[in-house]
């Protein structure tokens, strides 16, 4: 048995559409309320059909642009310049008041010769009708039925703004009445000059732009208002399949369309014949001189100085803010990133990297044949026997011979040809070939990453992703390479360790500047039975150093030493605060001292920046606020890295210490190339190589700024080859960047050197301890006051005599705000070691070929 509809909405409805029905046949006139019931009926329908409440309230949609975004970086002088943009089309929204009337006397009609020529051929009697061109329709209609094809469309410039703003491009009936309606209503709410504008600046014009003005910028290299009456033509002519008439693809078809543009402005009475005449002939010499490939596009048009900083910006944007709004939504985005410190970083790297890929002439595996011939049969035989897969990568001979002449000899020519004939679809599988192709000569690029931070504030000013920006390139290794840092990583642990020791002190185990350390071969039993040697990058080994001189020599054994005497996981807490790794924790085994485990050039960068800042930690950021395009902010990131949030992980005392032990690094040690380029200021850093030569590294600091010098190949396997290491290769392009972006910036100390109190006493060179009156090579140490040593010095005379001796040097407790000028001594330099031998991890002291 059927129910009644339990609805409040069915209920009413039948209610009502009873007492409807009950009228019409109620009285005598019921033929006339049928036929008007029939017709409100119907006329229902076609409004729920074609129309809805909710476009009355879209409407002002209408007149809202998606524009593209801005990225700006800084200046020298502190403005801010724009050095990208986001979009997917391009559009540079035109006012109608831009577009100033002609002064030539070539048409009755004094509008610009834009509006002139759009209006001729899309909508002549565009001011005329109510947003329907009903003749038109009538017209269109006749047309193309004696033409037996669709040739002349009946649309008006006000239905192609409805279907621009709210329609798809079907075909249907249906579409065509909405479009009809949009149109209607526009007309209500607009006037026709605002209509038109939106007009102008919504029509695709091809090649990726949007409405004239980026199509004027991107086929004549001008901005709309200068352009000719034959440019006019042009982009007028662009309106149905811009593909098709592009000048670019196809210049005869284009040259053939122009003048149906012309004809138009003849017919309605906007040019005489002559006019129009020498107007199109004047169109040759562009077209003579149009060399550009059909593949062209607006977006390589866009404005992109650094698009290793672009793409990183856009990913992180994207998260916070939405693709939409970042590519249609008109912002301002302030970033931290300083044009000047930029250049010179990409001006550093990207040359060196290209030698570096000569050098190292590491080549892509060819001849991928060799197993085939090798053990081809062999494998088929094993494979039938243990139901083996085939080769994943299954292609003929002839095929890979083909491909790799097509790649080094007949891809060119092919390319020449098409630019010759205009084919579309061969352009477009040259370039997909192109851009899937890897490195040219198939040498394997050695890649590299840079980036540098503002110690103080976090500001990210200048970053280097790779050895370029390509399709097939578009990994961002500062923040995406994950690698050993090797001896890099030393003053991390040194740096812990000698706030540990501040913290806890103990005369056994205390860990300073001046501690000695054996520097000898080690060897440890693991848990799984296998034997651990670290070995020193020449396999010499000096005996006893002072931690000083072990940092500036990169000695690995004293690495080693040192976590064993402090204990893991007494620096565990330090390290982990030090290097900030969320959801990753650093491996619990002594191969840590050496830099085994990985960490990005960004996160070994972070940490350097915590020892530059006085052993707080530091909040990167790139992006400092984004403003839409009325001006207000939509997204303040400075909000999120507040100085609060800064928490000091070691004592300003210990990052005292170990960036005084860095500057002997860089004026004694294996950091000397730094000075390459002639650096007028102090500096602190280390360099680091890993085993095999697979990575070379520079992290170093002034007081202005923090950057990292990475070199590598994507496979980690790799060898860069013997002898590349940290100092020959990233150093001096630490140095040569660090010199020339901080040239026009002035001299600073570090902000928090007047809070750091130390002890620097004079101590023998030999035993690091008190001199005895038998001690007389001696210096002058730094020492956190609780680790200062008491012990003398007697390992000069014999015993009877240290009981005698007296203290050499008071001890008193200075400011080093003072007294930073003062130069610790140097040990004298050893002789130069031999070649080093086979290492399970590797150092990276001056080698002598």
């Amino acid at each position: 048995m059927k129910q009644e509809p339990v609805g409040l909405f069915e209920k009413y409805f039948i209610i009502w559409f009873r007492i409807v029905t009950e009228r019409i046949w109620t009285g005598d006139k019921k033929l006339r309320n049928t036929a008007i019931a029939i017709f409100a009926f119907g006329v229902l329908n076609v409004f729920l059909l074609t129309g809805s409440i909710k476009d009355f309230f879209r409407l002002k949609e209408a007149a809202v642009y998606d524009i593209p975004s801005t990225l700006y970086g800084l200046t020298d002088k502190g403005e801010y310049e724009p050095i990208a943009e986001y979009y997917k089309f391009s559009r540079i929204p035109v006012r109608l008041e831009q577009l100033k009337p002609e002064e030539t006397t070539l048409s009755p009609d004094n509008r610009h010769k834009v509006i002139q020529c759009f209006l001729s051929t899309e909508d002549n009697s565009f001011y005329s009708h109510n947003g329907i061109d009903l003749k038109g329709i009538a017209r269109a209609f006749v047309v193309n039925l004696m033409a037996g094809r669709v040739k002349e469309g009946a649309s008006t410039i006000t239905q192609q703004v409805a279907r621009l703003k709210f329609l798809s491009i079907e075909r249907s009936i249906a579409r065509k009445a909405r479009e009809a309606w949009l149109a209607f209503l526009l007309e209500l709410a607009y006037p026709k000059d605002k209509i038109l504008e939106v007009y102008l600046n919504e029509i695709p014009l091809g090649h990726g732009t949007i409405g004239v003005g980026a199509a004027s910028r991107f086929y004549f290299r001008k901005e709309v208002q200068d352009i000719s009456w034959g440019e006019a033509a042009i982009l007028a002519s662009l309106t149905t399949r811009p593909t098709q008439f592009s000048p670019i693809v196809n210049p005869v078809s284009s040259m053939n369309k122009v003048r149906v543009v012309f004809r138009k402005l003849v017919e309605n009475g906007r040019m005489s014949v002559a006019d129009a005449e020498k107007e199109y002939a004047a169109l040759e010499e562009y077209y003579t001189n149009l060399n550009r490939s059909p593949n062209d596009s607006a977006f390589s048009d866009r404005l992109n100085r650094f698009p290793y900083v672009t793409e990183y910006i856009r990913k992180n944007l994207i998260r916070s803010i939405g693709s939409g709004r970042l590519y249609n939504g008109g912002l301002k985005i302030y970033s931290t990133i300083q044009i000047r410190h930029q250049e010179e970083a990409e001006k550093a790297l990207l040359p060196a990297l290209q030698r570096q890929t000569l050098e190292s002439n590491q080549r892509a595996f060819r001849n991928i044949d060799a197993f085939d011939d090798l053990y081809g049969s062999g494998y088929s035989l094993i494979a039938d026997l243990y139901d083996l897969p085939d080769f994943k990568f299954h292609i003929s001979r002839t095929e890979r011979t083909f491909s790799s002449a097509y790649q080094e000899d007949l891809r060119d020519e092919f390319f020449a040809l098409n630019l010759l004939t205009g084919d579309d679809f061969l352009g477009d599988l040259i370039d997909k070939n192109y851009t899937t192709q890897t490195t040219k000569d198939h040498l394997l690029p050695v890649e590299g990453s840079l980036i540098a931070i503002r110690p103080e504030t976090g500001y990210i000013t200048a970053m280097v992703g790779g050895s370029g920006f390509r399709s097939d390139n578009q990994q961002i290794r500062p923040f995406q390479a994950f690698r050993q840092p090797g001896s890099a990583f030393k003053p991390i642990l040194y740096a812990a360790a000698m706030d540990h020791s501040g913290k806890n002190p103990d005369p056994e185990k205390n860990v300073t500047p001046a501690t000695l350390f054996a520097d000898s071969p080690l060897q440890y039993l693991m848990e799984d039975g296998d034997e651990w040697a670290p070995e020193n990058y020449s396999s010499e080994y000096s005996g006893f150093i002072l931690l000083r001189k072990a940092l500036e020599q990169s000695k690995n054994s004293v690495a080693v030493r040192v976590l064993e005497q402090v204990g893991l996981s007494n620096l565990m807490e330090s390290l982990r605060g030090l290097l900030q790794l969320p959801g990753r924790d650093i491996p619990y085994n002594f191969s840590v001292s050496l830099g085994s485990f990985e960490l990005t050039p960004y996160e070994l960068t972070r940490a350097y920046a915590a020892l530059a800042s006085g052993g707080k930690t530091v909040n990167p950021i790139s992006v400092l606020y984004v403003e839409d395009n009325a001006g207000n902010v939509i997204k303040d990131f400075r909000k999120e890295f507040d100085e609060d949030d800064r928490k000091q992980i070691i004592s300003k005392e210990a990052a005292f210490l170990i960036t005084s032990m860095m500057k002997d690094v860089v004026e004694e040690g294996t950091g000397r190339g730094v000075l390459s380029y002639g650096l007028n200021r102090k500096a602190y850093g280390k360099t680091g190589t890993t085993n095999n030569f697979r990575d070379a590294w520079f992290v170093g600091y002034t007081p202005e700024l923090v950057t990292s010098v990475w070199f590598g190949y994507d496979v980690g396997t790799i060898s860069l080859g013997r002898g590349m290491t940290g100092g020959k290769l990233a150093a001096p392009v630490w140095g040569r960047f660090m010199a020339r972006a901080l040239d026009r910036e002035p001299h600073i100390d570090f902000p928090w050197l007047s809070e750091v109190k130390v002890t620097k006493k004079t101590v023998c060179r030999m035993s690091g301890k008190l001199p005895s009156s038998q001690c007389h090579d001696l210096f002058e140490e730094y020492f956190i006051p609780q680790t200062a040593p008491k012990d003398i010095c007697n390992d000069h005379g014999s015993s009877w005599n240290v009981a005698e001796t007296k203290q050499a040097a008071s001890t008193n407790v200075i400011h080093t705000e003072k007294k930073k000028q003062e130069k610790v001594e140097k040990l004298t330099p050893s002789t130069k070691p031999p070649k080093r031998k086979k290492s399970v991890f590797s150092g990276d002291e001056e080698i002598d070929y």
